[in-house]
């Protein structure tokens, strides 16, 4: 058979097939059960785009546009329109711009698990899965990287700190946020003795990265579930007393992590204002005051913030940096970049998509998993915290991930978008 030929016969069966009966929904699932797993190898981005898309093609091929109702996601599309146009009429750089745009998909992947992927059981049981496998692939290859000094790929550990397969120290706070579903997930499948081991190295795993807001939220989230599961499951009243037993072994033996952990803890908690944090959330404060309605662009606070008034870039005795690439909190990275227009659309994103949780929580009352998503889901949108920038992929990936997973329950109970 000749090239032409083949080309020919290629270009038949092509013309054959009929998208409009593809089933777009089993391509997009698999595809969405990997999101843990896609964190690490860095793939999430390409992993949200694909099922954003997908999920765009069936709305438009049914005709089926009823998410777009959906409170919290009006607020981020809102949002996201106002930070483009925003940024793009007033303070225009490639960057801002490019970065102002392209986020949206946050939101897509978000209702597309929410709506579409997530409310099948079956669906849920598989991802759960996927996070668990990414729950101890990060924690035991921190044990690694903390015992021979390399993690799995070879990756050197920082100073008092690891990274694992992430090239900055993030694995701390990947753990933190996403090992309580993992958790919770296996003892609501009654795999009580599964669920404890995990429990037990991804909190030692997250000690141990010396990441000292992941260990504050893990901690956080362990208490406000066994509050939550306390009543059906009376055991868990024990584990705030066994993991204290077990974290005061890691750090009696290791007082370099207890310095990191405890120690420096203290003193930031006690001096905030004084401390690196504080520093940097002045300057963004101060940027939010001499541009209080529209800020200063997406992407855009660097730049501002190396501005003569707002003082030295080097701050203090301890000559902390008092410029950084965001402001390290969420609410104040919107405050300072979009103004107090940015900051309430964001808020009222938060307000609307928990309203959406607690609408949910009656049917689900009695569910550990559903339970332990809206904890780590309350949580990510406490604003009193340190974070990472809103645009950067491995902290928001898991944010959405959260969010969808969580609000499949409401679809679940109330049987629409």
């Amino acid at each position: 058979m000749t090239g032409g030929a083949i080309e020919t016969g290629f270009r038949a069966r092509l013309a054959a097939v009929d998208w409009r009966a593809l089933d777009l929904r089993r391509i997009a699932e698999p595809i969405a059960i990997f999101s843990p797993l896609a964190l690490i190898i860095s793939v999430q981005e390409p992993v949200m785009i694909l099922v954003g898309l997908l999920f765009i093609a069936h709305s438009w091929r049914e005709r089926d546009w009823a998410w777009l109702r959906s409170g919290w996601f009006s607020a981020l599309l809102a949002l996201w329109v106002y930070a483009f146009f925003r940024t793009l009429l007033l303070h225009p750089t490639a960057t801002g711009v490019l970065t102002a745009l392209q986020w949206i998909h946050f939101a897509v992947y978000a209702v597309a698990l929410a709506t579409w992927i997530l409310p099948r059981k079956e669906a849920r049981d598989r991802l759960l899965l996927a996070l668990v496998a990414t729950i101890a692939f990060f924690s035991l290859d921190c044990f690694l990287q903390y015992a021979t000094g390399y993690d799995i790929i070879g990756r050197p550990k920082e100073p008092n700190r690891l990274t694992s397969v992430f090239r900055k120290p993030g694995v701390g706070a990947e753990i933190g946020w996403l090992f309580l579903p993992a958790v919770a997930g296996l003892l609501g499948q009654g795999r009580r003795l599964f669920a404890a081991g995990l429990g037990v190295i991804a909190l030692a795993a997250v000690l141990l990265t010396g990441d000292r807001m992941a260990l504050l939220i893990a901690l956080a989230s362990i208490l406000l579930f066994c509050l939550f599961a306390a009543r059906a499951h009376k055991a868990l009243l024990l584990a705030p007393a066994a993991i204290a037993l077990v974290l005061a072994g890691l750090l009696y033996v290791n007082p370099a992590i207890y310095h990191r952990q405890v120690e420096t803890t203290e003193t930031i908690i006690g001096g905030v204002g004084e401390s690196v944090y504080g520093v940097i959330w002045k300057t963004g404060l101060a940027i939010t005051r001499d541009h209080p309605a529209f800020g200063v662009g997406v992407h855009n606070y660097q730049a501002a913030c190396l501005d003569d008034r707002y003082g030295p870039l080097l701050v203090g005795p301890h000559e902390f940096k008092r410029c950084q690439g965001h402001p390290h909190n969420i609410y104040l990275q919107w405050l300072a970049e979009t103004g107090a227009i940015g900051f309430a659309l964001y808020c009222a994103f938060a307000a609307l998509a928990m309203a959406a949780v607690i609408r949910a929580a009656a049917a689900h009352r009695g569910d550990l998993l559903f339970g332990a998503l809206a904890i780590c889901l309350a949580l990510r949108f406490w604003p009193l915290a340190t974070t990472t920038s809103f645009y950067s992929t491995w902290s928001t990936a898991p944010l959405f991930l959260i969010l969808g997973w969580t609000l499949s329950f409401l679809r679940d109970e109330r049987g629409d978008g």
